[in-house]
């Protein structure tokens, strides 16, 4: 179940917006893309005490700035929203855009699907990093336990691979390291292989 949209009182800058969509497609392929009938525009023309869902605000400023509109009340969505009312809807059913072809060949986006679409990458954006991360310890443990721990089976004096300058590898930090690298790359067999 997706959250309703904020609605925005409509105000003169909001009318300014619609009407420089309106201008830019059309009034029947702005009614087409915005999914309002020929009444609720009229309504919504007319600045009465009414509220629209902030996306078709958004959507009108879209289609000004895919038109290359000059006047940032036109196409920002917080220049528009200036000195506006925003409340929580009131009705279970709000108005959702959806994706249309505006003039030009270009697509208005449709916003719902555009914010369930990020939070599954923000899903996996953070799997992502918590694999690299992973990862890199995997190298950065190889490079310091093989200077403890491999240099003196090497027959060297044991290394922490720092030394006042910067780092400073030994035999046993450089094995380490490519031990670390195997470990990383079994640890990347079994994220993407065995654990799918």
């Amino acid at each position: 179940m997706s959250k309703p949209d904020l609605e925005a009182l409509v105000t003169p800058r909001i009318v300014d917006a619609f009407q420089a969509a309106i201008d830019k497609v059309g009034r029947r392929e702005f009614e087409t893309i915005t999914e309002l009938d020929d009444r609720q525009l009229a309504s919504i023309l007319a600045v009465g005490d009414q509220y629209v869902p902030v996306a078709l605000v958004t959507l009108a400023c879209q289609i000004n700035k895919s038109h290359d509109d000059p006047n940032p009340a036109h196409t920002s969505v917080t220049e528009c929203l200036k000195g506006t009312t925003i409340r929580m809807p009131t009705s279970q059913e709000p108005a959702q855009p959806q994706v249309a072809p505006a003039r030009g060949g270009k697509r208005i986006p449709n916003l719902y699907a555009q914010s369930r679409v990020s939070s599954t990458q923000g899903g996996k954006s953070f799997l992502l990093l918590g694999f690299s991360v992973n990862t890199i310890t995997f190298l950065i443990l190889g490079y310091f336990l093989g200077g403890v721990l491999l240099s003196p089976l090497l027959g060297q004096p044991s290394c922490t691979g720092i030394s006042p300058l910067g780092l400073s590898p030994c035999s046993g930090s450089i094995v380490g390291i490519i031990l670390g690298a195997i470990g990383g790359l079994g640890y990347t067999y079994y994220y993407f292989v065995k654990k799918v």
